[in-house]
């Protein structure tokens, strides 16, 4: 398209191309606009539920794990009218989360408004679980330590006649707004309880920039990246790629992310079957103290503020 020809958009009205209602998906990038129709990774104007198309991308793209050829591949259609400052990176902790869809087993607690996240969800038959995709959690402020010390909750999960390998199951610990992953490996694993060793459980809260990140069994492939396949049980965050191996205490195995997720402590009744979650390991929560912090005592204090302590079982499959 040439320039003298390059038909002028406004931000006002880039908003109403937004790949819904069929009109098709118009993305800003370096003060052209280019039509994002065909990517899967946009709804509803947004990328990963933060970055909005009537924004020029220039900045964001900077962090993310792609570079400025993956905006070239899409046909250019036009041009901004005004050329203004190149808008920052969408906070990624403004816009409030939505209510998580999955069904839980039983009534679950009241959730935070400002810290809750969509569609966790465990895929069954070893398949790819994601969470929630276009959802991320209010994080990188925290509350100053309470001069009381609390205690860790001690919450039953499941039993262990109920989990079926590399299924995992969502619960909440140790707040009613902090989701967690529990799943049964099949293999022994660092930290793993259960009559193999194997089962284990971690923070559902990437230690990237706090988004939901979901989990893939060996072979299979998250829903954002169909190339990439898992070579062991793993987490993975669709948000910027970071990835971390179940097998080794969520150890980082690619991507952003500088640190594991925390796990959380598991103690199994061998009488009973019963996995019951009686603390947290350092690090601390994503956006719930100070990043990276690994002092035990500092841990419990920051984790369980900012939010209501679990004081029964919410799985939510």
């Amino acid at each position: 398209m040439s320039q003298d020809k390059a038909r002028k958009f406004t931000s006002e009205d880039l908003k109403q191309f937004n790949g819904e209602n069929g009109q098709p998906l118009y993305v800003v990038f370096k003060g052209k606009v280019y039509d994002f129709s065909s990517s899967q990774l946009w709804s509803g104007g947004k990328h990963m539920g933060t970055h909005d198309s009537s924004e020029d991308l220039a900045e964001a793209i900077k962090t993310a794990p792609h570079g400025e050829d993956n905006v070239y591949r899409f046909p250019v259609v036009g041009e901004l009218s005004e050329v203004a400052p190149l808008a920052p990176p969408t906070p990624l902790m403004e816009k409030k989360p939505v209510e998580p869809q999955v069904q839980p087993a039983q009534p679950s607690p009241p959730m935070m408004e400002r810290r809750t996240f969509l569609k966790l969800a465990a895929a069954a038959g070893g398949a790819v679980t994601i969470a929630a995709l276009l959802s991320t959690l209010k994080a990188g402020t925290y509350v100053p330590p309470p001069t009381v010390v609390a205690a860790w909750p001690i919450v039953t999960v499941a039993n262990v006649k109920s989990l079926t390998n590399l299924t995992p199951i969502v619960f909440y610990y140790p707040l009613t707004n902090t989701p967690n992953y529990l799943v049964k490996l099949g293999v022994p694993a660092t930290g793993g309880i259960g009559p193999n060793n194997d089962i284990v459980a971690f923070s559902a809260i990437c230690q990237h920039l706090g988004c939901i990140y979901g989990f893939v069994a060996p072979g299979g492939s998250p829903p954002c990246n169909s190339s990439f396949k898992a070579v062991v049980p793993m987490g993975y965050c669709c948000c910027h790629g970071s990835q971390y191996n179940f097998l080794e205490a969520a150890k980082v195995i690619g991507g952003p992310a500088p640190r594991s997720v925390p796990m959380v402590k598991l103690q199994f009744d061998s009488s009973t079957g019963n996995i019951t979650a009686v603390g947290m390991n350092p690090p601390t929560i994503y956006g719930y103290g100070p990043p990276g912090t690994t002092n035990p005592k500092l841990v419990m204090e920051y984790d369980l503020q900012a939010g209501n302590l679990v004081t029964q079982s919410t799985v939510l499959g």
